[in-house]
């Protein structure tokens, strides 16, 4: 098997995980890691999955939040994936129509096993696969259970229920305990998916910042940071206390800003990001009937952009490097191709659209 077709199939096998739908029944619990996290990880089983318990981040119903964590003995490189799985920022969305996964639960050994074995079922964790091109890499997984992109600071009352929304500053806790872990790295990857996607690109600086030496590349999957309407970012940033860059001014009112911004800053990064014109699950999250021409308004954007590239469909599809061994945009590009170009650094990794 080719190594287009062994990231192909990984993503496929990846994708199920990180949509909005309901988690899957309980596995077996994984072995369970005492705190703190950053003297945790280096003495961690080697190869194994391990729930490590992050103290200072906290979950949406305020009980401690965990990583799934896959060390790897003498490792230079870290492959991290970040969960989606929606969004809310009030009574409704969070405890009504419960638009985003795990909000009301503790992060449990068990459920983090359920989704951890979805990495296993894509290879990324097999080390005796010469095709896994993460086969000598730590591998760690974020989950996602704050309902705010991964970007919040903020503790709400909605209905008078309590919401944490501490996703970004979760994050951030989250990286300070695998650079003490692991300071010094070579490549570091990251996989974001939906609301991970986002995530990814609201903490690129933090990323950068961890480990300047170390390259970065980031591949977030139908995550565009297209304009929302001005009042549906102006609650999502009052809702959450939405992560902003210190020197981002235009990022108080603009989400595309994140992304020029942090491309002005870090142009060696390189950053890949997958969309569809019509999304219909972002569409519904944005709250626009006009997301298409949203969406379009940023390639606009993305064209001068150094660091990022673009993978944009016609479609309404969600999540689409699943299908990276099938789809194809108007010019032929295949996304498994245009993936591979992006982790191998080639001219392939570049612009394409619908």
């Amino acid at each position: 098997m080719s190594r287009r077709a062994t990231l192909a199939l990984a993503a496929a096998a990846l994708c199920g995980c990180f949509s909005y739908s309901p988690p899957l029944p309980d596995a077996p619990p994984l072995p369970d890691a005492a705190p703190p996290a950053d003297r945790v990880l280096p003495t961690l089983p080697a190869d194994l999955w391990i729930h490590v318990p992050v103290p200072g981040a906290v979950c949406g119903n305020g009980s401690t939040a965990a990583i799934g964590v896959n060390r790897h003995p003498g490792a230079s490189r870290l492959l991290l994936v970040i969960a989606g799985g929606g969004a809310c920022w009030d009574e409704e969305t969070c405890f009504v129509s419960r638009t985003s996964v795990h909000v009301e639960e503790d992060y449990t050994p068990a459920i983090l096993s359920t989704e951890v074995a979805t990495i296993t079922s894509s290879g990324f964790d097999d080390r005796s696969s010469a095709l896994n091109p993460f086969r000598d890499a730590h591998i760690v997984y974020v989950p996602y259970c704050t309902g705010d992109l991964h970007g919040g600071d903020a503790i709400q009352t909605y209905g008078g229920r309590t919401m944490h929304h501490r996703g970004g500053r979760n994050m951030q806790v989250i990286l300070d305990a695998l650079r003490s872990a692991w300071p010094e790295l070579s490549t570091v990857h990251v996989l974001g998916f939906s609301a991970g996607g986002f995530g990814a690109q609201l903490h690129w600086g933090h990323l950068a910042e961890t480990w300047p030496d170390a390259r970065l590349s980031i591949l977030a999957d139908c995550a565009p940071m297209a304009e929302p309407p001005a009042e549906r970012y102006a609650t999502w940033r009052a809702s959450w206390n939405l992560y902003t860059p210190a020197a981002c001014a235009a990022c108080a009112t603009s989400f595309a800003a994140y992304g020029e911004h942090h491309d002005a800053l870090h142009p060696d990064s390189r950053v890949a990001l997958t969309m569809t014109l019509r999304d219909e699950v972002l569409e519904q999250f944005w709250g626009a009937p006009d997301y298409e021409a949203r969406v379009r308004a940023l390639l606009d954007v993305l064209a001068d952009d150094r660091a990022i590239r673009y993978f944009a469909l016609d479609s309404t599809q969600h999540v689409i490097t699943g299908d990276a061994a099938r789809l194809r945009t108007s010019d032929g590009t295949l996304l498994a191709d245009w993936i591979l170009g992006w982790y191998e650094g080639d001219a392939r990794f570049r612009n394409v659209g619908p």
